[in-house]
């Protein structure tokens, strides 16, 4: 049974639409440059978490729109400028609305657990937040990320409010757990490891935390999440001559 990408409830037909938006976007991005051999399905079912009908009905999609030829039962990428321009704004706008989706929800709790954060810490309440600040420092890759979990989760232990904390654990494979089609399609292993945002940044929250400023520390945390996601779709949509920021806000 195919899984929803994002943590959507989608139907199996709109599920392969976004899988094909996804596909679009790395082939008008250049990260799967003309001529190049297309990830097997085995790859391409891991890196979107969905079932082999979802890949196949969104290739099959890509074969017909022309963005793929088929040869000799393997697929290859299509000359971009083969591509109706049309495709290059709908491919991006999937893109980018699908990370603010996310990036919009994780604000809004994370903002309401750091204003009750403000309010309700106590006792070592900091002295475990600026612990959890201190395992981020120096750190990269796969430890900095672990690290950056932590350090926001344990704002929301400190906030004091169990419901809130239970939404939060439950979403947190949504908000950190990097997708496995970055690593796919062709982010190096430089950009993965190197952090979107500092420890500097974190910092100044726990500062304004402990200082019990939540119009500070909730807008140094809005600051940053707005950074990662801006972050992020550059990284997908990276390329000389297509900027998804373009497509939908007309800025960067």
């Amino acid at each position: 049974m195919d899984k929803p990408t994002l943590g959507f409830h989608l139907s199996r037909e709109t599920l392969a639409d976004r899988v094909t938006d996804q596909l679009r976007l790395q082939i008008l991005s250049g990260r799967l440059g003309p001529g190049a051999l297309m990830p097997t399905e085995n790859d391409l079912r891991e890196a979107f978490g969905v079932g082999r009908t979802t890949i196949r009905e969104a290739l099959h999609g890509l074969v017909a729109s022309g963005f793929l030829d088929r040869r000799s039962n393997q697929l290859y990428v299509r000359d971009r400028t083969q591509i109706p321009s049309h495709d290059v704004d709908y491919a991006a706008m999937a893109a980018e609305l699908s990370v603010k989706d996310v990036f919009e929800t994780r604000k809004t709790l994370e903002s309401k657990a750091i204003e009750l954060a403000t309010q309700n810490w106590a006792d070592d309440d900091i002295v475990v937040l600026r612990s959890a600040l201190d395992a981020m420092r120096d750190r990269t890759g796969a430890e900095y990320h672990a690290a950056d979990v932590e350090f926001h989760t344990a704002i929301f232990r400190i906030c004091k409010n169990p419901v809130l904390l239970q939404v939060y654990e439950g979403s947190k494979g949504l908000f950190f757990k990097l997708p496995s089609f970055w690593r796919l399609f062709g982010e190096t292993d430089r950009e993965r490891s190197r952090p979107i945002t500092g420890w500097e940044g974190h910092r100044h929250i726990v500062d304004a935390i402990e200082r019990r400023d939540p119009v500070e520390a909730v807008r140094q945390n809005t600051e940053m999440l707005d950074r990662v996601a801006t972050t992020i779709i550059e990284r997908m949509g990276q390329s000389t001559d297509f900027h998804p920021h373009a497509t939908t806000e007309g800025t960067s």
